[in-house]
């Protein structure tokens, strides 16, 4: 589903006729990175959008000590996931089933990145 334009379209449906807000800031005030090419990561805002429209989402939680402005993590979680999330201090929360899976499985985020999307 990487394609935030359309996304963004889809959930403005989704919310009431007199409460919908213009696609132009619907789509800032959802998305971390606006750019065409940035990434699927949510702001609060989107993540509450998300759940109040009661999508469905997994969670990480990070490892204590993790440090949470990796930018590392960020910038292949940006490059790597095909589905919204939201990167918050102590968790992540994922929208795509099988994303969230397989990096609990994993258990290291870092490491999960590393070998599941070497490019």
């Amino acid at each position: 589903m990487r394609n935030k334009e359309e996304l963004t379209k889809l959930l403005i449906q989704q919310l009431p006729t007199d409460n919908r807000p213009n696609y132009k800031s619907a789509f800032h005030s959802w998305w971390y990175n606006t750019r065409d090419t940035g990434g699927m990561r949510l702001t609060s805002t989107g993540f509450q959008l998300m759940k109040k429209l009661k999508f469905e989402y997994w969670e990480f939680e990070f490892p204590e000590g993790f440090a949470q402005k990796n930018k590392r993590v960020i910038l292949g979680l940006d490059r790597k996931l095909e589905w919204p999330y939201y990167y918050g201090k102590k968790r992540l929360a994922f929208f795509g089933s099988k994303e969230a899976m397989m990096a609990n499985l994993t258990g290291d985020i870092e490491l999960w990145l590393a070998n599941n999307f070497s490019s």
